[in-house]
Parts: C-alpha cells; sequence; structure tokens
C-alpha cells in the first residue's frame, strides 16, 4: 500500500474515532459507573480501538526506535498513521541480529503492553469496575490480534517488507526459531485464553458480561451456545428440563450456557408480546439450584439483579425442575412479578 492509501485509511480512522470519542464523553459518568450496560459496553470497546490502539502503535514505534539508538544508529524517519506507522534508521553497520532485534522491539512493546492489561485486570485486588476491566481486556485483544496475527499475514502477503519479513527472513535461523516458537507459544495461549471455560468464566465475572452471552471470536459479545457433549449431569437435568418446556412453548426459546467459580446456569430467552424476556437456571457447586429472572432494559442495580422464582436446598430431579420452570416462565411472561 503506498503513502497516498495510508493517508486516506488514516483520516477514516481518525474522523470515525473522533465521533466515538465524542459519544464517550457525552456519556462519561454513565460509562464508568457500576452498572455496565450494553451501551456502555460498545461506547468502551470503540475507546480501545480508537484511544488505546494508537497508544499502543506509538509505543510500538517508539521500541523500534529506542533499540535503533541503543544499538548506536541513528533515526532517519518516523511516520504515525492512528493504525500503523513506521521507523526509518541509518544503521549500516548493524549485525544481522540486531537488525532482527529491531524489527522485533515494537512488538515486544505489544506484547508487554498487554500483559501489563491482563495483570491489571486479574491480579488488582478489589477487581476493578467491570468498564475498565472491558477497556483493557479489549484493547489486550485488538493489539494482540494485529501485532501476532494480522501484520505477520498482512507483511507476508503484501510484501511490504515490514518487521516480520525481517523476523522471518532476518539471516539468522536461530533467532528466527525462537521468534516463531514465541509467536506460536504466544497464539496457543490467547487461544487458550478466550476458549478455556473457567477463564471464560472469570472474564464474563469481571467484565459484568449479561447472562446468555459470551465473548466471541473478535472480542465482541455473542450468544452462548449449549454443547450438549460438554454437560456435567446437573446441567444435563437443568437442560433437559428447559428442552421439555421449550417444546411446548408459545414461541421459540433460545439458551445459552454459562459457567463460574461457584456453579453454572442455563439461560432461556424468548419473546411474548413483543417483549423479550430472559430467566436462567443455575446448580451450585454447594448442591443447590434455583430459577431466577431478569428485568430486561433497567438501569437500575437494583432491577437488574436476577430476581429468584424458585430455589432448592437439594438439586432437584428433572420433574420437578420442569414443573418449576414452566411456572417461573408463566410468571415472568405475566410481568407482575
Amino acid at each position: 500500500m503506498g503513502f497516498d492509501g495510508f493517508v486516506l485509511i488514516s483520516v477514516i480512522y481518525a474522523v470515525i474515532g473522533v465521533q466515538a470519542i465524542y459519544k464517550l464523553v457525552r456519556s462519561w459518568s454513565e460509562t464508568w459507573d457500576r452498572n455496565f450496560t450494553q451501551k456502555d459496553r460498545i461506547l468502551v470497546d470503540q475507546a480501545a480501538f480508537f484511544v488505546l490502539v494508537p497508544v499502543s502503535v506509538l509505543l510500538h514505534e517508539g521500541g523500534h526506535a529506542a533499540t535503533v539508538e541503543l544499538f548506536g544508529g541513528t533515526v532517519t524517519d518516523f511516520g504515525f498513521y492512528g493504525f500503523a506507522g513506521y521507523v526509518s534508521y541509518d544503521g549500516f553497520r548493524f549485525s544481522l541480529v540486531e537488525q532482527m532485534l529491531v524489527a522485533a522491539a515494537g512488538t515486544i512493546v505489544n506484547l508487554v503492553l498487554c500483559l501489563a492489561a491482563f495483570a491489571f485486570v486479574f491480579l488488582k485486588q478489589p477487581p476493578a469496575r467491570a468498564a475498565i476491566n472491558e477497556l483493557l481486556i479489549q484493547f489486550a485483544f485488538i493489539s494482540g490480534l494485529n501485532a501476532f496475527v494480522v501484520y505477520p499475514v498482512l507483511d507476508l502477503a503484501s510484501g511490504l517488507n515490514g518487521d516480520w519479513r525481517q523476523m522471518y527472513d532476518g539471516g539468522v535461523p536461530w533467532l528466527t526459531a525462537i521468534i516463531v516458537a514465541v509467536q506460536a507459544a504466544i497464539l496457543f495461549g490467547g487461544y487458550w485464553f478466550f476458549t478455556n471455560p473457567s477463564m471464560k468464566a472469570r472474564v464474563a465475572q469481571l467484565t459484568d458480561i449479561p447472562p446468555g452471552l459470551e465473548r466471541g471470536a473478535m472480542g465482541g459479545l455473542k450468544r452462548g451456545s449449549v454443547d450438549t457433549a460438554t454437560l456435567s449431569p446437573s446441567e444435563r437435568v437443568m437442560y433437559d428440563a428447559i428442552q421439555r418446556v421449550s417444546s411446548g412453548w408459545s414461541s421459540p426459546v433460545q439458551t445459552g450456557v454459562q459457567r463460574f467459580p461457584q456453579g453454572s446456569a442455563i439461560t432461556l430467552e424468548w419473546d411474548s408480546s413483543g417483549k423479550p424476556h430472559l430467566a436462567a437456571v443455575r446448580a451450585f457447586a454447594s448442591g443447590s439450584a434455583d430459577i431466577v429472572g431478569f428485568h430486561l432494559g433497567k438501569k437500575s442495580d437494583e432491577e437488574a439483579r436476577p430476581q429468584p422464582l424458585h430455589g432448592w436446598a437439594v438439586f432437584p430431579d428433572v420433574d420437578t425442575m420442569t414443573l418449576a420452570l414452566r411456572l417461573a416462565m408463566e410468571t415472568i411472561d405475566r410481568e407482575d412479578w
């Protein structure tokens, strides 16, 4: 891509970014309070993409420049487009190893930023507000995906002769092998992080992901799926009860599974008279279970919390749960609960 192409994309990126920042500033207090709504999540995710990603790109290029100076070279040109950038330098006396380390320096900065974001989210005690955790996790996801997947593919496919082409074909096989091994480990670690049930549950807890939803492949939210092959015995009872009630319900019922440190839940979402309704059947590690409903579209903390509809101190059989679930859904449909 030529200079004009980068400038055009940079202008479009900046225009959209300014609009996103304007919306965030207008809703600043509401976005960062302790009641994290879906509207807030969208604004925070946009901030991660249009505010933190450009900062990481600038620091990425700064990593290149600092390494050039460290090895005794001179930076001769610097470009920054918001979503991308470049550093040119005079390093004719650099060894092949030094040239590869200069190329790798920017990506190392990205890795440090991602690890710092995750460390803050998972190690801070008490945990930060959901909006802050969402901002940092989304930033780490986008920045890591760009640095270790998108950029290498783009570099190799387009012939840009950027960082990754220089790292892969730098003339020092042992260093290339280390770089490839580190990249593979990071990709595997990222895949595990976003697919491991326990980790997904922890992220959902820290970022207040609504019941029935989970983080998707591109970092956004999607409806949680139910993989019947992975259901535990208690989850199987809940799922069978839900299927019995759903089969005779007046409108389609969508389900999703969520797992959390204290147990698991299977959610139900359906429409009645044009209005969405949401309930969940939950099983706890203590052996108890309950059915809760949610008042959708409510802003207050009290109304947004799950409202108890039925509970058992000892986990029930499928027939008992089916009857209670049917009554709970009918209660929610009446809208007087």
